[in-house]
């Protein structure tokens, strides 16, 4: 690797791969929506977002939720090596130097440096969900109530519904450990976002601030392939 590479452009050989799977269920309400519908017949003003019928989380939304989740918890590292976290608006920014590594760029991409996290929509399991729909007020911001005659309907995915996970890592290898530090620190901080949604969760999706949104993972399951056999997957047990 030449010195005009960054250092943890390690993608061009597949050593290890990690997957993660498991179920995410909303402990509140959740709402993702494909926008403002057109149609005269559909019930809702807001529908959904689904798929085949099903109300889906989007890969980019979980990726962006871990992504902001990766960024928070390194501005807490007291180390001005491992707590840089590159301005995505700002294309001179380096991800990886021998002076300094940002993380969540390492775990999620940035124009310098590819992801090597992969995140699956999320679609809800058949019979699993309950959508039901709920009717709001505007609020004149003026006079503190309620605009008249401006209602409105939202398509929400009840609490309790069940969403299949998965999320594939490369070349970071969460079950045995690494030696290389900003690898370490690297599975330091997916191990944080996991721990995190399994304790905890986090907020996803629309209307947060008010409460809607909260999803767990739960029935986490990891599998391990190695190199030279990456078709050959060991499932095995960890602790987060």
């Amino acid at each position: 690797m030449d010195e005009e590479t960054p250092i943890c452009a390690d993608l061009d050989q597949i050593r290890t791969i990690v997957k993660v799977s498991g179920t995410l269920m909303n402990e509140t309400p959740l709402r993702i929506g494909k926008g403002k519908e057109q149609s005269f017949v559909d019930p809702s003003d807001n529908p959904l977002l689904t798929q085949d019928g099903r109300p889906v989380i989007p890969g980019s939304s979980l990726k962006g939720l871990m992504r902001s989740l990766a960024e928070s918890y390194v501005k807490t590292l007291n180390d001005p090596k491992y707590s840089k976290v590159c301005d995505l608006d700002d294309n001179s920014c380096e991800s990886c130097t021998s002076d300094a590594f940002c993380i969540p760029c390492v775990l999620f991409g940035f124009k310098d440096i590819s992801s090597r996290v992969f995140v699956m929509d999320s679609v809800a399991l058949e019979n699993e969900f309950r959508i039901s729909q709920r009717t709001m007020v505007t609020l004149s911001r003026v006079f503190g109530g309620q605009t008249p005659k401006r209602l409105y309907t939202l398509d929400m995915v009840e609490p309790g519904a069940k969403f299949r996970f998965e999320m594939i890592v490369y070349n970071l290898d969460l079950v045995n450990g690494e030696r290389e530090e900003w690898k370490i620190r690297s599975v330091e901080v997916m191990k944080y976002i996991i721990r995190l949604l399994t304790t905890e969760g986090a907020f996803i999706g629309s209307r947060k601030s008010t409460g809607l949104g909260l999803v767990k993972l739960t029935g986490v399951k990891v599998k391990l392939y190695k190199a030279p056999n990456l078709t050959e997957g060991k499932e095995v047990e960890v602790t987060w």
